[in-house]
């Protein structure tokens, strides 16, 4: 009696297995076949007829090599395991699914160690595929961005010499090179707007073992503080409404092995200064919603036309970010202290004009005698496009008379009859009124005036506002048109 309960437990536990070993099979998220020793298939799970988008019923007893003629499958792992006698993995292509499959065939033994069974297991490899793709996809964008920055701010050292027949320029320019040889990073180039901060940047960087990669540059002021750190640190995906699905590389990323250069480096925002002092120390970045820090591998260059020590004292810029970027530092003397360039970068800044505008001017000694007397409060680039305009508008192909005309000082335009200036307001709520443009002689043109007219409003808000937000609600414009405008014009907001 005992021994008939042992024999049904015994066969209700064998059932039982079967059931559980049945459940397995059909209910595996993978798909499974079982061929016999003949590569014929015995059985499929769901999985499998999904994923080769075939019905079980109409491939079980088949060959699988007739699976393959058939076009079902581009290759067997069955019939890979029958003729070697060893477990093997390929990646197989289903045309009736469109999914790409990791299919693993294990070979079962009998007694005699001959093959009896082949046990296989198919796994969807698209997504991994898809991503593989994906990441191929952002790789290329990001070198060929790379390689578009790259290309257009190394045109402008090509298209720019840097003339140095000065003491003081020859003395920037050793300094540079020298810097250049040693793969010296965090540099500060300081110096008066318009000197060529950025130009001799570049030409640190061609000058480096880093000249095969990008140089990378920004200009802090142009960007608000969001944006800014976008561009700088990059974003991954879902960081923000509005992100790109697949993230975005930033500058520092792009920059790996180059240089990246940033301009108006004294505009930083407290937060992105922070940041920044810790890339700096850690040689590494956190992107905009990520949660792994990613090592960079860029010389760093900084410049501004600011003086930083005064901005660390009135709490505008840490301390601790001034040590760390002016670790070496290079002063660009203004235009007016190195007269011996003028001569130089007027006969550069002609042969250009003239080729550009198919024009034949010159300049004679009263021209360049007006020029060496003149301040240049905008320095080079003050320069190149007096020199530009005169090539352009002048009627004549000697330019001095009209260059002349053009350095010579205008009436200021928002000073009345009486030499009282027109007073205006921040809190004033009216718009504000046009001043009366002087009527001057008869040869004054249009775009001068305008340009000066243009030039004294400016001025006549960065001394009363303290941002150019503020200048933006003083003058009725955009605050990305105050920007755009006031770098036009040389002028910076001085804080207070």
């Amino acid at each position: 009696m005992n021994d008939s309960i042992k024999s049904d437990n015994y066969l209700n536990a064998g059932k039982l297995e079967i059931i559980y070993l049945e459940a397995i099979f059909d209910k595996s998220a993978d798909g499974l076949l079982i061929c016999d020793r003949f590569g014929r298939i015995l059985k499929m799970n769901k999985s499998a007829e999904r994923l080769n988008g075939v019905k079980a019923s109409e491939v079980l007893g088949k060959d699988v090599r007739r699976l393959v003629q058939e076009g079902h499958i581009d290759r067997s792992a069955t019939q890979e395991v029958l003729e070697t006698g060893r477990q093997v993995s390929v990646v197989q292509a289903t045309p009736g699914s469109d999914y790409t499959l990791l299919v693993t065939g294990t070979p079962v033994f009998d007694s005699k160690n001959e093959i009896e069974y082949v046990v296989v297991n198919e796994r969807d490899i698209s997504l991994i595929e898809n991503m593989r793709q994906e990441l191929a996809r952002a790789r290329r964008e990001s070198e060929e961005i790379k390689s578009r920055l790259t290309e257009l701010t190394l045109l402008e050292l090509k298209e720019n010499d840097i003339v140095a027949q000065s003491s003081s320029m020859k003395h920037t320019i050793g300094l540079a090179l020298k810097l250049a040889g040693i793969d010296a990073s965090n540099i500060l180039i300081q110096g008066e707007s318009g000197t060529g901060k950025g130009l001799l940047a570049k030409f640190i960087h061609k000058h480096g073992p880093r000249n095969k990669e990008p140089f990378i540059q920004i200009n802090c002021a142009a960007l608000p503080e969001n944006l800014l750190e976008a561009e700088l640190f990059g974003y991954e995906r879902g960081a923000f409404t509005g992100a790109r699905e697949t993230g975005k590389p930033g500058l520092f990323q792009l920059s790996s092995g180059g240089t990246l250069f940033l301009d108006e480096i004294a505009e930083l925002t407290p937060a992105i200064q922070a940041k920044l002092l810790k890339c700096l120390d850690d040689h590494e970045i956190m992107p905009i919603g990520g949660t792994m820090a990613k090592k960079v591998d860029c010389s760093i260059i900084a410049a501004t036309n600011r003086n930083l020590e005064q901005r660390v004292l009135k709490r505008k810029f840490r301390l601790d970010l001034l040590h760390r970027l002016n670790t070496f530092t290079i002063s660009i003397p203004p235009l007016r202290e190195r007269p011996e360039d003028i001569l130089e970068l007027v006969a550069i800044t002609l042969k250009k004009c003239n080729k550009q505008y198919s024009r034949r001017a010159h300049l004679g000694q009263r021209g360049f005698e007006a020029l060496k007397a003149h301040s240049f409060p905008g320095n080079v680039r003050e320069l190149v496009n007096i020199i530009k305009q005169a090539v352009v508008m002048s009627e004549r192909r000697v330019l001095d008379d009209y260059i002349i005309h053009t350095i010579t000082p205008l009436p200021n335009p928002l000073t009345d009859t009486s030499g009282n200036a027109s007073t205006l307001s921040l809190s004033d709520s009216t718009p504000i009124s046009s001043p009366s443009i002087p009527k001057g002689d008869s040869s004054s043109k249009l775009p001068e005036r305008l340009f000066a007219l243009e030039h004294e409003l400016l001025m006549q808000a960065a001394a009363q506002c303290r941002t150019t937000r503020e200048a933006a609600v003083f003058l009725g414009i955009s605050q990305p048109s105050v920007v755009r405008k006031m770098q036009k014009h040389d002028i910076v907001i001085k804080n207070r």
